[in-house]
């Protein structure tokens, strides 16, 4: 419950933990849906929302689209690209930078490294 010594600097230490009661003077429930029943809820389960963001790193995106090692990553990164409007009212459209991405240059750099070794 206090997270051991490996807590983050800035970290607020939790003290107390409050178990799984449920009383009136709670504002706020956070819930996780687990399994779905008979009857729809309206207004969260009645509607797909897709998602807001697709992954970034160069193996999730690769898992997501099942692609293989050989398969360019950067092609499938367009197909959840986000629109913006900048300042002087143009509409952008921005795709995440790929991390994780294995570049001619990366394999150039490895290679010289293991040559000064």
């Amino acid at each position: 419950c206090f997270r051991g010594h490996g807590r983050r600097t800035g970290e607020r230490r939790r003290k107390s933990v409050r178990g799984c009661i449920v009383s009136p003077d709670l504002s706020v429930l956070n819930l996780v849906i687990v399994k779905k029943g008979e009857h729809e809820l309206p207004g969260l389960t009645d509607t797909e929302k897709p998602r807001m963001r697709g992954p970034k790193r160069a193996s999730k995106i690769r898992k997501l689209f099942n692609l293989k090692k050989e398969d360019d990553v950067r092609t499938y990164v367009n197909t959840y690209r986000r629109k913006f409007t900048n300042k002087k009212g143009k509409e952008v459209r921005k795709a995440p930078k790929i991390q994780r991405l294995v570049t001619p240059l990366t394999l150039q750099r490895k290679r010289a490294r293991i040559a000064d070794k």
